[in-house]
């Protein structure tokens, strides 16, 4: 059994930061990511591992995974977000997903938040393999159904059962980092069949670790619609959020 001692500490040192995910086409924001970080006692920000690290079995993740929901949704309306018609891309991994409670759960911090199911988007993380594909597509279509975006996050050729992720009902893909800044002929080759892939199904493409404009310029000639990464924004807290937004001129889609 995990320990709900650290799990609760864990989860009282939780931070929220945002990441901009931007249209290639334009350069405009187009909506954020919620990134979850862990606090120090002197204050310090970390990085994401203790929360990756945390996230073993479907019945941790899922409480790990609502905490973070609820936090960030919580400062999404306190902070004015909602008011701009801002979406937000939440992390869901693919085996807390499948947790019998977890989608009424999501409905519960939504409604409790007064947000419509439009302005949040869960970007499925596959940091344990899951087997039942037939039960994934039942969760992901009940998601789908009550207006949640859906993004398969972190897609690399080596994961596991992709081509029928990527046949599920999903609205984006999200090439990982590692592909995105490889130079390998096996990488550029997947990178354009993803593109193919999305143009077909109508489907938003979104590459990581965007740090120089050619490779910017680069990835938006080859059909990559959305880039993320530190050429656009380093993760923000709210008020640097805040101030992004502002400095970009953002209006909604």
């Amino acid at each position: 059994m995990p320990d709900t001692s650290q799990d609760q500490a864990l989860m009282a040192s939780i931070r929220i930061f945002y990441q901009p995910i931007v249209r290639l086409e334009g350069l405009r924001p187009a909506y954020a990511e919620v990134l979850a970080r862990t606090t120090g006692i002197d204050g310090t920000v970390g990085g994401a591992a203790a929360v990756v690290a945390a996230m073993t079995g479907a019945e941790r993740s899922m409480r790990l995974t609502a905490c973070i929901m609820q936090r960030a949704l919580d400062e999404y309306v306190q902070q004015g977000f909602a008011a701009q018609n801002l979406c937000i891309a939440i992390n869901l991994p693919l085996d807390a997903m499948l947790h019998p409670n977890m989608v009424s759960l999501i409905e519960l911090i939504r409604l409790r938040s007064g947000l419509p199911a439009s302005s949040i988007r869960f970007e499925l993380t596959e940091r344990h393999p899951v087997h039942d594909l037939k039960a994934a597509r039942t969760v992901i279509t009940t998601l789908r159904a009550a207006g949640y975006g859906l993004a398969l996050d972190d897609i690399t050729p080596a994961m596991p059962y992709l081509p029928a992720l990527l046949d599920m009902p999903i609205r984006a893909i999200k090439l990982d980092r590692s592909v995105v800044i490889s130079n390998a002929a096996s990488d550029q080759t997947f990178i354009r069949d993803m593109v193919a892939h999305a143009i077909a199904n109508g489907q938003d493409i979104i590459a990581e670790g965007i740090e120089t404009p050619e490779l910017r310029d680069s990835l938006r000639a080859r059909g990559v619609t959305h880039g993320q990464g530190y050429l656009f924004s380093r993760p923000l807290p709210a008020s640097g959020l805040q101030a992004y937004l502002a400095a970009t001129t953002w209006q909604p889609a």
